[in-house]
Formats: structure tokens, C-alpha cells, sequence
């Protein structure tokens, strides 16, 4: 298979599972009407880390960095609409100002640190992980979480990087690691066995019935 075509199938491969990843927890939350366990401010950051990408592929003049972050925003949009009305409590939702901000800070510093945004974009997955891990692990209930998400998170940071490799995105392998290390850390806890039988713990900090 030449370059070329690993290009278009790495970069295809990406697009599709953008559309795909935030369907599994629209759904799950839809299903049940929970979203325990789920973080309002990380999906919203999922949606200004999107919009920046898909500025950043304009500028880039690449035609799959721009597809991968347009498919991507339907489902992120529904996502966040469903999570605030089943969420009594919206906390942490300055975390996405500050990101806005910080994204902001680094496309005004282009013209004298040209490597800044890039840097800051490639770690955009960071503020949609550690507000998810974070709430993930300091809570008791995780009924609203969908496990298909962060799977979907693990391919996605797998195809990425390869793509990232070949079309000489840098960016995307810095957002590659983040995505492989915070999936991992949320799928831990999904798998976590070892809750008191009340079920009113969450371990961090931990406590007893």
C-alpha cells in the first residue's frame, strides 16, 4: 500500500470514528435518562477543542483534519444537550472558558511562537479526558457513563497517530498519547471492582459504609 493511499485510509478511518465517538453516550444517557457520573464540563470542552481543530485544518489546507472536525460536532452538540437536562448540578463549567481562552492566547502568539498553537491543540484531549477521569473516579454512581465511548477513544487515538505519522500532523500525536493514556485511566474505573456493597463510595477519596 503506497503513502498515498494509507493517507486516505488512516484519514477516513479518522473521520468515521469522529461521527461514531459521541454517539454511545448520547445514547446511553438518552436510554436511561442518567448521566451519573458523566462530566458536563468535559464534553463541552470536547466542543472547542472540535471547532479548533476544524480552524486549524483550514489552516492547514487539510482536507481530513476539516472532515474529521466537521462529522464530529452532531453528535457532540446532542450530547451536551441531553447531559444538561439530565444533570441537576452543572460544576466545573469554567473549565471551558479557561480552555476557550488559553486556545485564544496561543492563535493571537502564531506569528511569534508559530509552534504554540499546534502544542496547545494536540493536548486539547486533555481537557475533555481529566474533567471525565476526575469525575469518573470521585464518583460513587457511574450509571451514566458509556464504556463504548472511551473504547471508541482508544481506536481513535491508535488511527490518529498513524495518521498523524504519514501526513506529518504533529499535533495529532501529541493528541494521540493524551487519548490513549486518559481512555485508559476511565476505563479502569469503569472496570473497577472493588466498590463497598452500600455502593455510596467512590474510590477517590474513598470512605467506608
Amino acid at each position: 500500500m503506497d503513502l498515498a493511499l494509507l493517507t486516505f485510509v488512516t484519514g477516513l478511518a479518522t473521520a468515521g470514528l469522529a461521527f461514531a465517538f459521541g454517539f454511545p453516550q448520547f445514547f446511553r444517557v438518552r436510554r436511561t435518562g442518567s448521566a451519573e457520573g458523566v462530566s458536563l464540563a468535559s464534553v463541552t470542552n470536547s466542543l472547542v477543542s472540535t471547532t479548533a481543530w476544524l480552524m486549524y485544518g483550514f489552516s492547514l489546507r487539510d482536507v481530513w483534519v476539516i472532515t474529521t472536525s466537521l462529522v464530529g460536532l452532531p453528535a457532540i452538540i446532542a450530547t451536551i444537550h441531553v447531559v444538561r437536562r439530565a444533570k441537576d448540578e452543572h460544576d466545573g463549567m469554567w473549565v471551558p472558558l479557561l480552555y476557550t481562552g488559553l486556545l485564544a492566547l496561543a492563535a493571537m502568539l502564531i506569528p511569534v511562537l508559530p509552534w504554540l498553537f499546534p502544542a496547545v491543540l494536540g493536548c486539547s484531549i486533555l481537557w475533555f479526558v481529566t474533567p471525565a477521569a476526575l469525575t469518573a473516579w470521585r464518583s460513587a454512581d457511574i450509571s451514566g457513563l458509556a464504556t463504548g465511548t472511551w473504547w471508541l477513544l482508544v481506536v481513535d487515538g491508535l488511527v490518529a497517530g498513524a495518521y498523524g505519522l504519514l501526513a506529518g500532523v504533529g499535533a495529532y500525536l501529541v493528541y494521540a498519547a493524551i487519548a490513549l493514556v486518559g481512555s485508559a485511566v476511565v476505563l479502569a474505573r469503569l472496570h473497577w471492582p472493588w466498590e463497598p456493597a452500600c455502593g455510596e463510595c467512590a474510590p477517590v477519596p474513598g470512605c467506608t459504609c
